[in-house]
């Protein structure tokens, strides 16, 4: 669910004029709506698509592919989902999750950019 939403989310914020903000906005009310009546997951499911959400709002330069978006999203679900129980009563947590992901996400990216370089003799980014 969380990577749909991600997708979701980066179709409206490529095809839409509205704004980062208004698109987390829609994409966590849709979530919180509808996601909670599903049954006992539905409210789980719906913080892991609040917390993508957030993901969404990250600037182009961050997430600018929506092969990115997939692997930011899932890697966002997955440490929602396993750090669910961290972090109790401290507000903000799906944000740093969030942002947690697309930290790591970046900072693997660039890592494996700069091995490539450096294993093919690519100095020219």
């Amino acid at each position: 669910m969380g990577i749909l939403v991600g997708l979701v989310g980066f179709w409206l914020r490529q095809n839409t004029k509205l704004s980062i903000v208004e698109i987390s906005a829609w994409l966590t009310l849709g979530a919180g709506l509808i996601l909670p009546r599903l049954g006992s997951d539905g409210f789980l499911l719906g913080l892991i698509c609040t917390s993508v959400s957030y993901v969404v709002m990250s600037s182009r330069e961050r997430i600018s592919t929506r092969k990115e978006m997939v692997i930011v999203s899932a890697t966002c679900a997955l440490v929602v989902y396993y750090g669910q129980n961290v972090l109790v009563g401290i507000g903000g947590r799906l944000g740093t999750f969030a942002a947690l992901s697309v930290l790591f996400f970046n900072l693997a990216r660039d890592y494996l950019k700069r091995r490539y370089d450096h294993d093919y003799g690519n100095h020219y980014s």
